[in-house]
């Protein structure tokens, strides 16, 4: 088992968080539709970007990552936010966002679409009584299920528990059990619509976690 290191990124970091991205959500239901082109120049500089302003003019978000103790490779982050009280004003601003910024290749329109419904869902059916969110995170698939994903849910949890935040996420499928195993609870399913890209049913699941 490698030995791992638990740190926040720094602007040196983003480049490879970005590209770890796209390879751990190559088979990922939505991702590659998001994304057809795969990690470009363009999609890869649009995220290290993003993920820079965010660090550096967003105080809620925490953008963690693990770390090889021997080889320093990034293999694993999540992106967690810890809110403060919103008033239902600022929720209502946020509902009526029409566009999100998103990398000039992928494709806005779907990728809009998903976001909306995301928001609108997170709004439903937790108000404003979540604190804490882990929104985003992935593991590098040669490092998958070896206890990185689950340091960086400890990371934020602790965190959430010390400020008595109840805690949101939207878990495909395939995570649902590492977030039961940290007290998660499903309270409801977001349908990830597709069409006309691809078709098929798919869902995330939305799960709380109380502190």
């Amino acid at each position: 088992m490698p030995a791992f290191v638990v740190l926040p990124a720094t602007p040196s970091d983003l480049e490879a968080v970005a590209r770890l991205q796209f390879d751990a959500c190559a088979s990922d239901h939505a991702f590659p539709v998001l994304f057809p082109r795969g990690g470009t120049l363009t999609s890869i500089t649009h995220f290290v970007n993003s993920y820079g302003n965010d660090m550096e003019n967003d105080p809620s978000c925490h953008i963690m990552i693990v770390k090889e103790a021997l080889s320093r490779e990034v293999v694993s982050f999540a992106i967690w936010h810890f809110y403060p009280p919103r008033s239902q004003d600022e929720i209502e601003e946020e509902m009526l966002i029409h566009e999100f910024p998103l990398p000039s290749d992928s494709n806005k329109e779907l990728g809009n679409k998903l976001l909306h419904a995301s928001i609108r869902k997170r709004h439903e059916v937790v108000a404003t009584n979540i604190g804490a969110e882990r929104p985003y995170a992935c593991t590098s698939p040669q490092y998958q299920r070896q206890g990185a994903g689950s340091l960086l849910l400890d990371w934020g949890l602790e965190r959430a528990d010390d400020r008595g935040l109840a805690t949101y996420v939207e878990a495909s499928p395939a995570a649902v059990r590492l977030y039961q195993r940290h007290g998660f609870k499903e309270v409801d399913r977001l349908a990830l619509d597709l069409l006309p890209y691809k078709e098929g049913d798919y869902v995330n699941l939305c799960m709380v976690r109380r502190p």
